[in-house]
């Protein structure tokens, strides 16, 4: 009798909250919806329908299924899709690149989501008209990176987490560690490393005595063929995974297979998943300004440290395989500090008397 008393309970209470007792999934809406929409829709062009279902079966229909683990449509609520316009911009990409998408592509978006939730009412699936709020601009287009402590705190974090690692998750963790470090001292495009061969590394000495080493990778990207010289170390992360590999199959390597890859040597695919735990285990899934990180706020980390060390941005465009401009949008702060430094420099030194006057910089 009291399993039955919550039953009714619950039931009154959701369609006191403007709920009913239909209940349709997201998925379950979208999947009907997608059915439904080219029959109504007054666009001329079949083209456009489509375009539509394929767009709310994007980042949406990922978001509330994977995300939000398929919610009931008359459980949701504006805050739902106020976590949703973060996390659009956060795990947005184009190209294989991550991008912020303009507030003009989001308006368009929350449109059709409108769209699809008055079907939903007409259905009898929400008892009250839901309509979802155009998010507002963003402004802030710099890209969340690691300061230098929370990077230091990064690296110390997956050492340990090799160590304690075993069987499978030990190899995971261990190339995951190699890919992190990899990223964060090249900048190259996740995508970019992933489908890098042995045959794609040059190691040449560049000093006197032939003791100082340098890793040049040749990479295939989006913008063509470049080299990209990796910083002084980054040596030792690619001997790590050859020995690795070269223990597994107990034979040296060939210059076509792929350096991040599984014991059947295919290419490794996403390791997002396993980035975001570590992120998660460490404290470090958000920056200062409350933006989540991913596996390409390594790339951005990148950048931000060569800025930050003087290194032209005419150079490393050339490096990252990006433009001047890009980096002056997305690391402008940065750039302009450098430019400053630049500007302010003097051949002669001037003894300056100390004053007492105390200044705000």
């Amino acid at each position: 009798t009291q399993v039955a008393l919550n039953k009714f309970n619950e039931l009154y209470n959701r369609v006191k909250s403007g709920g009913t007792l239909l209940g349709k999934s997201f998925k379950d809406l979208f999947d009907e919806w997608k059915v439904h929409y080219p029959q109504v829709s007054n666009e001329s062009q079949p083209k456009y329908v489509e375009w539509s279902i394929k767009r709310v079966g994007n980042y949406p229909l990922t978001f509330f299924v994977e995300e939000k683990k398929n919610p009931k449509v008359d459980s949701l609520t504006q805050i739902d899709f106020e976590e949703y316009w973060i996390y659009r911009r956060n795990h947005s990409t184009k190209n294989g690149e991550p991008f912020v998408p303009s507030n003009n592509t989001l308006r368009k978006e929350c449109t059709l989501l409108n769209v699809m939730f008055s079907y939903a009412f007409e259905r009898g699936y929400l008892l009250k008209e839901f309509r979802i709020k155009i998010p507002p601009a963003n402004k802030d287009v710099r890209r969340p990176a690691f300061s230098k402590t929370d990077y230091r705190k990064l690296v110390t974090g997956m050492r340990k987490r090799v160590r304690e690692g075993w069987g499978a998750n030990a190899r995971d963790r261990f190339y995951l560690q190699q890919f992190v470090l990899i990223l964060a001292n090249c900048g190259v495009r996740l995508g970019e490393l992933r489908n890098l061969t042995w045959g794609g590394i040059e190691r040449e000495q560049y000093d006197e005595e032939d003791t100082m080493v340098r890793v040049i990778l040749n990479i295939s990207g989006k913008t063509g063929i470049r080299e990209v010289v990796c910083n002084k170390g980054t040596e030792v992360f690619f001997m790590r995974l050859y020995d690795h590999r070269k223990e597994e199959l107990n034979a040296h390597l060939s210059t076509d297979s792929f350096v991040f890859c599984h014991r059947d040597g295919k290419p490794l695919g996403s390791m997002r998943k396993g980035f975001d735990n570590l992120l998660k285990d460490l404290n470090l899934t958000f920056d200062s300004m409350g933006r989540k990180r991913t596996l390409y706020s390594l790339r951005h980390t990148y950048a931000t440290f060569r800025l930050s060390e003087e290194v032209s941005p005419y150079l490393l465009s050339k490096q990252m395989g990006t433009s001047v401009d890009m980096l002056e949008k997305h690391y402008g702060q940065v750039v302009n500090r450098l430019v400053a430094t630049q500007i302010t420099k003097t051949r002669t030194r001037h003894n300056v008397k100390v004053s007492e006057k105390v200044y705000p910089f």
